[in-house]
């Protein structure tokens, strides 16, 4: 990143509801609600599912409590990939539990802080919670605070403080290559729930798969972009997409928009078009749903191992390594960003798709390949230019 500001620009949005925002309704309640939480009572504090029994796991003996702030789970995205991470610790016999907290900005603070009161002394939050948890973290200098899917530089960060940051343009590169093999009009799109930084960097990684496959093998797809302006605004997003295919004729839709997302799969079931979805499996989760329709147009998912990297994150803190007031960045070489390769990608990508990506993604690993970044450009006036490049 060349600018500082883009920093201050990064916590001064939140970067709207992590990477990719969460979906559903928010929670009637002011205080978090926990996952799988007993019946309410009428105590101000969250409740939380109680964490297995200690076993004979080395993670018994911990003296980490782990508390996973999400706005909502449910959204076969970017909420559940952690929450997969919150029900690896618990399996290892650590005290880790998850707090809904529903979409009140203005109440985040408050509700944590209902988490450090209950004991909770590891706090694992997305960039949506940074401004609340930095204020926190302030007066509760023995409390530990993790924020995932942010760039912070360390004069921005407390003693007390640690920042995972995912390299996910270069998940998105990949997934960009293919949606310019696969597309049969030579238009593909990419919509996002809301414009951010880190949403920013999805966006500029896919284009640039875009125009590498142009450059290196004589095509010339365009990419079309829109935000819907909501992480939960399913409706929006399929009035956008269904519009794209309709008046620019684009066949492959790439979603990073959260709960919206749904959306775009509903228009390409409905206007024969194919999708790629984000953050984890969401052709697999589709398929196991109540809608396994929408698995059938998903070629695949640009992954982002949220739960992966949190369980890293525990274990490393659990063993005293110093994460602390620094940014960790994870990437294609750590595995913590990629695409899904399964039977049904396989069965509709054709090899030589398959092939070159997975020879990028080994260039990438090498250092052979740099993938653009949104981080890279010297402000919003270079980025917009570069998307412009690419219509």
């Amino acid at each position: 990143m060349k600018k500082l500001s883009k920093f201050i620009l990064a916590s001064m949005l939140g970067l709207a509801l992590a990477a990719c925002g969460s979906s559903s309704a928010p929670a009637a309640s002011a205080a978090p609600a926990a996952s799988e939480a007993p019946a309410a009572t009428a105590e101000a504090a969250p409740a939380a599912t109680e964490a297995p029994a200690s076993g004979e796991s080395t993670a018994a003996s911990s003296k980490l409590k782990i508390a996973y702030i999400v706005a909502h789970l449910g959204d076969k995205s970017f909420a559940d990939s952690g929450e997969g991470g919150m029900k690896k610790l618990r399996e290892e016999g650590y005290d880790a539990k998850t707090f809904e907290v529903g979409d009140d900005a203005s109440k985040y603070e408050d509700q944590i802080l209902d988490t450090i009161d209950q004991g909770y002394n590891l706090i694992l939050a997305s960039s949506t919670y940074f401004d609340a948890c930095n204020a926190l973290a302030k007066d509760y200098p023995d409390v530990k605070f993790v924020i995932f899917d942010d760039n912070k530089a360390p004069e921005e960060l407390l003693d007390n403080e640690a920042v995972i940051f995912y390299a996910q343009n270069e998940g998105s590169y990949l997934v960009g290559m293919m949606a310019a093999a696969m597309s049969k009009t030579g238009t593909v799109a990419v919509n996002v729930g809301m414009d951010n930084p880190v949403i920013a960097d999805f966006v500029t990684g896919y284009v640039n798969g875009v125009l590498d496959w142009n450059k290196n093998n004589g095509t010339s797809v365009k990419v079309v972009k829109a935000a819907v302006g909501s992480w939960s605004d399913p409706a929006t997003m399929k009035t956008i997409c269904l519009d794209q295919a309709r008046n620019n004729n684009a066949d492959v839709f790439y979603q990073v928009a959260g709960g919206s997302g749904d959306g775009l799969f509903e228009a390409c079931v409905e206007s024969g078009t194919l999708a790629i979805g984000v953050d984890s499996d969401q052709y697999q989760a589709y398929k196991d749903s109540e809608n396994p329709e929408k698995a059938d147009v998903i070629l695949t998912s640009m992954l982002k191992e949220v739960g992966n990297s949190l369980v890293s994150m525990v274990h490393s803190i659990d063993k005293g390594e110093n994460v602390w007031k620094k940014t960790t960045t994870l990437g294609l070489a750590q595995d913590s960003v990629g695409y899904v390769d399964n039977a049904y990608f396989q069965e509709k990508v054709p090899a030589e798709v398959r092939d070159a990506m997975a020879k990028a993604a080994a260039d990438v690993k090498s250092g052979s390949l740099k993938v653009k970044s949104y981080f890279d450009f010297a402000g919003d006036a270079e980025y917009d230019a570069y998307l412009e490049s690419a219509k």
